[in-house]
C-alpha cells in the first residue's frame, strides 16, 4: 500500500458550510413542478461537493464524511458525492449501535455495485454518555467492543455466506446472506479505531485500516503491538493518522493563523511552512504510517492548498526513499 491520503469533508463546524445551510433555509417552498428543490439556492451539499471535487482534483486518495451529533448523515453525504467524484473512495463515519448488521451490509453491498467499490466503513461509537443516549444508544461503556465486534461477525457473514446463522448478546440473524444481484460482493474496507488493547486486538482480527489521532501518546508502541497482534492472525493492518493542519506558504504566517483558530501548540495539528509540514508527514510516515486523514478550518481552501503544495513534495520524497 503505497502512502494514501484522505481529506475530511466539513459535515458540521464549518464556518462556511453553516453559512450555506443559512441561505439554504431561507428559500421559499417550491411547487412539485420543479425537480431540485433547492431553486436557487447554494447549499451545504453544493459546498461539499465542492470540497469533494478539490480533493479529487488535487489528488488526493478519498475523502470521509464524518459523524457529528449536530452534523448530516455521513451516509447521506458520501452517497451525494459519489455522484459528484469518479475516483475519490468514500468513507462513512458511523455507530454500529445505531441499526441492524444485515441492513448496514446491505446498504454497504449495494454502495459498492454502485460506486464501483468505492465505498468504505469508518466504525466508531461516541465515548461520551451523553452524546450516544442523545442518539437513542444506552449501550455501557464496557460493552461497546463486545457489540462492534458482533457487528463484524455479522455483517461479514451475510455478505460472504447464503445462509449465514448467527445469535450474539446485540445481534441476531437466522439464515441471512444476499442473492442476486447482492451476491458475492465484498464489505467495504473497514476502519476502526482505539488505542487499548482491546480496540488493538479487535482491529488486528476484522478491521483493514486502524486510525489513530496525531498526539497519541506512544504511538510507536500502539502501532507495534497492533503489528504484533495482526502478525498472530495471519493479517496486515494499514495504519491511519488523523491531523489536522495549518499551512501556509510563510511559517510565521501559519503560525499565527494557529493561534487565532485557537490551535496553537495543539497536539493533534501541524502547523508550519509547506516544506514543515512536508517533512512533519515524511517524518510520521518513516514511523509506520500509512494514509493521512487530513482535516482544517475552511476546508475547501485548505483541500487546493494541500493537494497542490504538500501531497506532491510527499510522494515525490516518499518514491525517492523507495
Amino acid at each position: 500500500m503505497s502512502l494514501e491520503f484522505y481529506w475530511t469533508l466539513p459535515a458540521s463546524g464549518d464556518r462556511r458550510s453553516q453559512a450555506f445551510d443559512q441561505l439554504g433555509a431561507a428559500r421559499p417552498l417550491y411547487g412539485a413542478n420543479i425537480r431540485d428543490l433547492r431553486g436557487n439556492a447554494y447549499t451545504n451539499f453544493d459546498y461539499l461537493a465542492q470540497v469533494a471535487k478539490a480533493a479529487e482534483l488535487t489528488g488526493f486518495d478519498g475523502v470521509i464524511a464524518a459523524d457529528t451529533l449536530d452534523g448530516d448523515s455521513a451516509w447521506i453525504i458520501a452517497g451525494a458525492i459519489a455522484r459528484e467524484v469518479t475516483r475519490l473512495k468514500l468513507l462513512a463515519q458511523f455507530s454500529p449501535g445505531l441499526g441492524s448488521a444485515v441492513y448496514a451490509a446491505k446498504q454497504a453491498v449495494t454502495f459498492q455495485r454502485y460506486s464501483g467499490n468505492r465505498f468504505g466503513w469508518a466504525l466508531t461509537t461516541a465515548a461520551d454518555a451523553a452524546e450516544r443516549r442523545a442518539l437513542g444508544d444506552y449501550i455501557a461503556e464496557d460493552k461497546i467492543q463486545a457489540r462492534l465486534e458482533e457487528f463484524l461477525i455479522v455483517s461479514k457473514g451475510v455478505a460472504s455466506q447464503p445462509k449465514f446463522t448467527f445469535k450474539g448478546e446485540y445481534f441476531e440473524v437466522l439464515d441471512g446472506g444476499f442473492g442476486g444481484p447482492l451476491s458475492g460482493l465484498a464489505l467495504p474496507e473497514i476502519t476502526l479505531r482505539g488505542t487499548d488493547d482491546a480496540a488493538l486486538a479487535l482491529s488486528a482480527k476484522y478491521a483493514d485500516v486502524h486510525e489513530f489521532d496525531l498526539g497519541t501518546d506512544d504511538l510507536d508502541g500502539k502501532i507495534a503491538r497492533l503489528d504484533a497482534l495482526s502478525d498472530a492472525e495471519g493479517r496486515h493492518i494499514h495504519i491511519a493518522l488523523k491531523a489536522r493542519i495549518i499551512a501556509h506558504p510563510d511559517g510565521q504566517q501559519a503560525l499565527t493563523d494557529a493561534r487565532r483558530a485557537g490551535f496553537e501548540g495543539d497536539a493533534h495539528t501541524l502547523t508550519g511552512d509547506f516544506l514543515s509540514v512536508t517533512d512533519q508527514l515524511l517524518t510520521l510516515s518513516d514511523r509506520g504510517i500509512d494514509r493521512f486523514v487530513l482535516h482544517a478550518p475552511r476546508s475547501l481552501e485548505a483541500a487546493y492548498q494541500a493537494g497542490e503544495h504538500i501531497l506532491p513534495l510527499v510522494r515525490a520524497s516518499a518514491r525517492k526513499a523507495a
